[in-house]
């Protein structure tokens, strides 16, 4: 059996389900060459001096060639590509070119919680993107199919149940156990710096030596410290351990590029700026700047986390008696908005026009990208006290009319998350505001 025939043999049998089987695709094994005799599971992969053997589901106590693999290697790489002819698997709707790797996580965190209900995802898949497709169609789970008896009965296909979302749940903490199999951590260009790095820093510090207290000039000057490095790691086996933006604007760049600009407690708008790197050593002239900036992120972790919290349960309980009452309070006023492309964020709210009420769903909220709509608004809602209508607080909310209140809460959540994140490095950056969108 080639290599490829055999691992979607596996999977079909659900072998993705043990890590171990999953480890031996994946990676070179040291093990007793006669272990498989007294585990010998089906497909399992056995690696002899010969090549790349699997047990025989028929008969587990024979061992089968797997054909295209190379001795001493691991059967296959998590990059390799393969070509995938339409319904391969279940819910691969057309011809498609993937990788081994992805079709692992099809296999584990797709098909196995869904089956064919939700489609073939191609390239990353990540937990948070498959929420945004199971939001849409989550619903409880019916009584007649619940415990195990019932499991393969008949499930509409327009709806994700929580079961199977749970499953899904089980199916993305399997995966991240896998992660030091996939993403090494570590490796020489991780743990070093291009020496062309610190040659482009003298370069634009004597470019702006008259400008080098301007936060500006610092972050632009850290952009392209943090360019040239990004573009130096790339292609890298632990290019896929750095993914946040944290990984390179902080922590990178405090390491090897220079420390930048520093703030202390008082929280202006002037900076000190350290050019030299951690790596470099300590200018002990600049020791106050540090030191300050290791307090301020001590103080803020405290006092600050205290305040955001403090926040979410004062809005809490002052929102506590907010309800949706009544349908529609008639109101003909709302809020301007730029429809973006985060187009699930708009979806359930209803537009105010002279031809009435329109409300945004998931089939028409295209039509509108980009453009400006008046969207009815809690603001202005006729309902006397602090009662609210469906229309005006938009389909989310409606659905739980009594937890107004948690959703008055988040704004302080907000605030918590900006005062948690404060108590920690932070990147200088720039951004662009279009202040016509940011007025309306």
């Amino acid at each position: 059996m080639n290599k490829h025939d055999y691992f979607m043999a596996a999977c079909a049998a659900e072998e993705y389900r043990r890590s171990a089987w999953v480890i031996s695709v994946f990676a070179v094994l040291r093990e007793d060459p006669d272990k498989w005799k007294t585990d010998n599971y089906p497909y399992r992969i056995v690696q002899l001096p010969t090549g790349h053997w699997f047990v025989n589901p028929e008969n587990r106590e024979e061992l089968l060639p797997i054909e295209g693999g190379v001795k001493g290697e691991p059967l296959f790489a998590p990059g390799e590509k393969v070509h995938l002819k339409a319904h391969a698997v279940s819910n691969l709707h057309k011809d498609a070119e993937v990788t081994y790797g992805n079709l692992l996580v099809n296999f584990a965190g797709v098909i196995y919680p869904f089956g064919d209900k939700v489609e073939y995802q191609l390239g990353e898949i990540t937990a948070r993107g498959m929420e945004s497709i199971i939001i849409k169609r989550l619903k409880d789970t019916p009584m007649e199919l619940t415990g195990p008896e019932n499991q393969n009965k008949q499930r509409d296909p327009k709806f994700i149940y929580v079961d199977e979302y749970l499953k899904f749940c089980d199916a993305m903490f399997y995966l991240g156990g896998l992660a030091t199999l996939f993403v090494p951590a570590g490796s020489k260009k991780a743990m070093t710096v291009d020496p062309d790095v610190i040659k482009l820093r003298e370069k634009l510090i004597a470019e702006n030596k008259d400008r080098l207290h301007d936060p500006a000039v610092i972050a632009k000057i850290d952009a392209e410290l943090v360019a040239h490095d990004k573009a130096w790691i790339k292609g890298d086996e632990a290019e896929h351990f750095l993914l946040s933006g944290k990984a390179y604007n902080i922590v990178r760049k405090k390491l090897f590029l220079q420390m930048g600009a520093e703030m202390g407690l008082d929280e202006t708008q002037n900076v000190d700026y350290i050019p030299q790197s951690l790596n470099e050593g300590w200018d002990i002239s600049k020791f106050p700047a540090m030191n300050n900036a290791l307090r301020a992120g001590s103080f803020n972790r405290g006092a600050q986390t205290m305040l955001g919290g403090e926040s979410v349960k004062w809005l809490l309980r002052a929102s506590s008696n907010m309800m949706v009452t009544k349908d529609d309070c008639g109101s003909k006023l709302g809020n301007l908005f730029v429809i973006d492309k985060h187009t699930e964020n708009w979806v359930g709210f209803s537009m105010v026009s002279d031809a009435g009420l329109t409300k945004i769903t998931d089939e028409n909220v295209g039509e509108y990208l980009g453009k400006q709509v008046m969207l009815r608004s809690p603001m202005y809602c006729k309902l006397p006290k602090t009662d609210f209508c469906k229309v005006c607080v938009g389909d989310r909310l409606a659905a739980n009319p009594t937890a107004l209140s948690a959703a008055v809460a988040a704004y302080g959540s907000a605030f918590l998350a900006l005062f948690m994140a404060a108590a920690h490095a932070k990147a200088l950056l720039l951004a662009k505001l279009d202040y016509r969108t940011a007025i309306i």
